[in-house]
């Protein structure tokens, strides 16, 4: 809502005059710009991997919580009251450690989504700039903050392409130049 009150604010803002000679506005859909651009598509995949992981080791301690719980639960008849009374601090322990490293969990992957998608969007602010300028525009909003625009006035193909040339080849390119150690093969001929 913020967003639509500031862009009719902007439109509103500019003088009648000024809109008349040739104001040009263009828009990005933002958050489909972040997902289609390589760094974000990669971000994506490594967090992905991470949460899998962090995932798996979670359900390993809740099927071992399970297991710990089904032989309380059998033994139950057999055990003194002391006895009882340990096992169900144990169990009480077991599972608030297991909610606590979930909760953990959870916070530290979003931060590292935020800390990504931080930097992917600074550098898509400046790739944006780049685009308004070259193409000459006034404003360029987010498409978030609109409720009608013509698809000729969306530069987010242009913005995605323009990133991926700037942000997402390069690095890509100088992973791939540098051979893996002790994989360099001599050249031919020379021992």
């Amino acid at each position: 809502m913020r967003r639509l009150l500031f862009a009719l604010a902007v439109v509103s803002a500019v003088p009648l005059a000024a809109r008349a000679q040739g104001m040009k506005i263009g828009y990005v859909d933002v958050q489909r710009a972040v997902q289609e651009v390589e760094e974000g598509k990669q971000a994506r995949a490594r967090l992905k991997t991470e949460l899998d992981q962090k995932r798996a080791n979670l359900d390993q301690k809740r099927a071992n919580l399970e297991k710990m719980k089904a032989d309380y639960d059998k033994q139950v008849v057999t055990l003194s009251d002391e006895a009882k009374r340990k096992k169900q601090e144990e169990l009480q322990k077991a599972f608030i450690e297991a909610q606590n490293e979930a909760g953990q969990m959870q916070e530290e992957l979003s931060a590292k989504e935020q800390e990504a998608m931080s930097g992917i969007s600074k550098r898509l602010l400046q790739v944006v700039a780049e685009v308004s300028d070259k193409e000459s525009f006034t404003f360029v909003l987010d498409k978030a903050a609109l409720l009608y625009a013509p698809a000729a006035s969306d530069v987010t193909n242009e913005v995605v392409r323009r990133y991926n040339e700037r942000f997402g080849s390069s690095s890509a390119a100088k992973a791939t130049a540098k051979p893996a150690p002790g994989n360099a093969k001599p050249a031919p001929g020379k021992k």
